[in-house]
């Protein structure tokens, strides 16, 4: 059966807390709390749990929380598979207006640092010995500190080589190093995240020019997140193509 893999690094919390009389100086209400897993890859198993897709997360998690983090997917039905590591599962902060349920500011906390690259060896060894011809496998978020900048590329190369699908949802140096790879499905940035591509960063269409690389590299989906408006992708005849999908109420994560 196909599988989707998603693989995380920099798993953690995010900590949501619904204020107001927001005030930096200031005193002021908070009315609500609440701590979910967070990380690119669990944010996309949270999603494909939801649309019934069968899959399995891979993360990385700090000792002492791999068994509340552990338990906490359990809870949302989402399959997973956690590998322990040093260090502290991070909490990330989101400050939520009351007044019109909205985030006011969003903070985020330092990932995992490692001394070896070997941290995530038994991670990596696992993906690649699970995963079969037909699975898509998401490759999430940041990496580690510690870890060498073609991680992510070198994880995708090894995927592509058994003929997976990849997807790269990747950042900053280890983005530019994927883009070296042949064969990548997707490559999912944000707008904010191209503009550590140098040529993005000079362009005067930085979307545009994210596109033209990312179908460049092989790409068979190119396509830049927009955040609340939507996505701007290239079809197949390399039409450039905005897409989305109005919500009356947004969640605030």
């Amino acid at each position: 059966m196909q599988m989707l893999r998603t693989v995380t690094m920099n798993t953690g919390y995010d900590d949501y807390y619904t204020v107001s009389g927001l005030d930096w100086g200031g005193r002021g209400t908070q009315h609500r709390f609440e701590s979910v897993c967070s990380g690119k890859g669990i944010s996309c198993a949270r999603t494909a749990t939801a649309l019934g897709i069968p899959l399995i997360a891979y993360g990385l998690i700090g000792r002492d929380d791999h068994d509340t983090f552990s338990a906490r997917l359990t809870a949302e039905h989402i399959p997973h598979h956690l590998f322990k590591v040093p260090g502290t599962a991070r909490h990330n902060l989101t400050l939520v207006d009351a007044t019109g349920e909205r985030v006011a500011a969003h903070f985020m906390a330092a990932g995992y640092d490692f001394d070896s690259a070997g941290v995530v060896d038994p991670m990596v060894d696992a993906v690649l010995a699970d995963t079969a011809a037909d699975d898509i496998v998401t490759l999430n978020g940041s990496t580690c500190t510690g870890l060498p900048t073609s991680t992510w590329a070198d994880l995708a190369s090894g995927l592509i080589a058994q003929g997976v699908r990849v997807v790269v949802d990747a950042q900053g140096a280890a983005l530019i190093e994927a883009l070296k790879v042949p064969g990548v499905l997707a490559f999912k940035p944000n707008d904010d995240e191209i503009m550590a591509i140098p040529e993005v960063a000079a362009s005067e269409d930085p979307v545009g020019t994210a596109l033209g690389m990312f179908r460049a590299a092989g790409a068979t989906l190119p396509l830049v997140s927009l955040g609340g408006e939507g996505v701007a992708f290239l079809d197949e005849a390399g039409r450039r193509v905005h897409g989305s999908c109005h919500v009356e109420a947004p969640s605030s994560r």
